[in-house]
């Protein structure tokens, strides 16, 4: 399953714990390392962007608010709002339209859109995560990656105490330039850090026309 035309798929991970009638909360994120093909193992297929998974299971639709803000924007007016992860009703319509986004039903009263950005979407108990490296094993004739074995210890040490279950969405290519400004892994969103990058494009826009007036006159 190794071959150098496979993309090198991000796999976004977030481990979720609840008690018996309890809702879902975000325990961890574990940064997990490129492999092509764990990546398609973990969704069920062969990874690629005009394919569906075979493990369609999608994000549950009762994740915890943390993760929920992470797989969906949240969609708000004409003009969408400050915060990173608000886009405009419109925006929202145009992802629809090219087939990058979806509405995504939430008990909440507004709206929200899945992200673009995100592709074959997924979730696995301990068991689960467990067949698949096994199947990784047998396949790639090597062991798992540390850091997936030690995701694999941390959530039957969790089941202890906890239900719990693992949380996955892949980081698909970028198939435009001009679809995100940052193609690159966008890790828990920081609101304050990507709200002054938007201020400061903004202001830099300014200057550029300023200046482009200056020059006119």
């Amino acid at each position: 399953m190794r071959n150098g035309s496979r993309r090198q798929y991000l796999v976004h991970a977030f481990v979720e714990c609840r008690t018996r009638g309890t809702g879902w909360w975000l325990y961890a994120r574990p940064t997990l390392p490129p492999d092509e093909e764990l990546a398609a193992l973990l969704v069920g297929t062969e990874v690629e962007p005009a394919e569906e998974p075979v493990r369609a299971l999608g994000v549950p639709y009762d994740v915890s608010l943390a993760v929920r803000d992470e797989y969906t924007w949240r969609v708000a007016g004409p003009a969408g709002g400050d915060a990173p992860n608000i886009v405009s009703v419109n925006e929202a319509e145009r992802w629809i339209a090219r087939g990058l986004s979806r509405r995504w039903t939430t008990p909440e009263p507004f709206v929200r859109v899945t992200d673009p950005r995100w592709s074959h979407p997924s979730w696995l108990d301990s068991a689960e995560l467990a067949r698949v490296l096994d199947r990784y094993e047998d396949s790639a004739g090597q062991p798992s990656p540390a850091a997936y074995c030690a995701l694999l210890a941390m959530m039957t040490e969790l089941e202890r105490d906890f239900i719990v279950r693992l949380v996955i969405w892949m980081e698909r290519p970028i198939v435009a330039p001009e679809a995100w400004i940052e193609p690159h892994a966008i890790f828990l969103r920081d609101h304050l850090v990507d709200l002054e990058r938007a201020r400061a494009h903004v202001r830099s826009r300014r200057r550029r026309r300023r200046r482009t007036l200056g020059s006119e006159s």
